[in-house]
């Protein structure tokens, strides 16, 4: 195994030989095209948002490239006001524009990855333990039918480019029950877009998913509860992961479906595995945990047979020893994913 020490020498040398590596790739990349939409998706979630930055889009790609990442998903947030309004719509600060949209999807394909879109929706004003979850329109026809034009506006647009992957929702939980209103949504997306589809479950709501048969693989976000203890030993996380993963595959064998998992991801900070879905808490910076639900991770995973791909969460920010985010850039957890990606 990897220690901290290691795991931050192998780091330095992706940071420097590894691009080089992956920048030679891209030349090459264009010609050989992305990887059969069948095979595993070697993923990773990129934050693009509202940046609009070709240098941003172009750096990332090419560090993703160099951990051997395939997939790239790009998450879209529309803002919706609460949890009982009917509509939403993109915000200026956090969806990212069609034009970089457009950028994007096209430098992914050509160095040779493949594409996931992922809209979301974004509540803006939550109170007690509200959140997309819990959304409880009044009308629930109204809130179908301007759901409905978000996602066929991105379905229209990932035709259009050549996108592999789609998300027709994302921790949607009070919805979920609503299966003639996603059959009929499916339907219209089918008739705009002919590359994969997928519904992304929470984690903790793997419930009964009616218009599952209409998909072509199982979605979920896995930010399952692994210790409660700030510093776990990674022997508890493997535990952890193995009871974890069994409920997993009943789920997934109720409806003879392919599972991806379309996010996944620890901060560096004290308390990663005992509430890994909280953005917002602090700490100071601890690599060590973060590598540790990494190999835990990857240790349960990387032999499932019916997992088809996983993306990890989040290639973003600067990142690095002093960073207490999610990113596993400049971060031992990236050798993890490298090790993986490219075996």
């Amino acid at each position: 195994m990897i220690g901290l020490r290691s795991g931050l020498t192998l780091g330095l040398i992706l940071a420097s030989v590894g691009l080089l590596v992956a920048a030679v790739a891209a030349m090459f990349a264009h010609s050989l095209g992305p990887p059969s939409a069948d095979s595993f998706q070697h993923g990773m979630v990129f934050g693009l948002f509202a940046r609009d930055d070709p240098g941003h889009t172009d750096k990332g790609l090419i560090e993703m490239k160099a951990l051997g990442v395939d997939s790239v998903s790009i998450v879209i947030p529309w803002v919706i006001a609460d949890v009982r309004s009917s509509s939403m719509a993109p915000r200026g600060d956090m969806t990212p524009s069609d034009a970089s949209l457009r950028y994007t999807i096209g430098r992914a394909h050509e160095t040779g990855m493949r594409v996931f879109l992922m809209p979301i929706l974004y509540v803006d004003k939550m109170e007690d333990d509200e959140w997309r979850g819990t959304i409880t329109p009044a009308d629930w026809k109204v809130w179908f039918d301007n759901y409905g034009a978000f996602i066929l506006r991105y379905a229209a647009l990932a035709q259009e480019l050549g996108v592999e992957y789609l998300s027709i929702g994302s921790e949607l939980c009070s919805t979920e029950a609503r299966a003639q209103d996603w059959l009929d949504l499916i339907a219209g997306i089918r008739a705009v877009y002919r590359g994969r589809l997928t519904y992304s479950a929470n984690w903790d709501h793997r419930g009964d998913l009616g218009f599952a048969r209409e998909l072509d693989f199982l979605g979920m976000n896995a930010y399952f509860e692994l210790s409660q203890e700030d510093s776990p030993a990674e022997s508890e996380l493997v535990d952890a992961w193995k009871e974890i993963r069994a409920e997993v595959e009943t789920w997934r064998s109720r409806y003879e479906k392919p599972l991806v998992i379309t996010e996944v991801g620890y901060p560096s900070r004290p308390g990663a595995a005992r509430n890994p879905w909280n953005y917002s808490a602090g700490g100071v910076p601890d690599l060590e945990i973060q590598l540790r639900c990494y190999r835990a991770f990857r240790s349960i995973w990387g032999s499932e047979g019916h997992l088809q791909g996983v993306y990890f969460y989040l290639w973003w920010d600067d990142g690095g020893p002093t960073d207490n985010g999610y990113t596993p850039r400049g971060k031992p957890a990236a050798a993890v994913i490298w090790q993986w990606f490219t075996k």
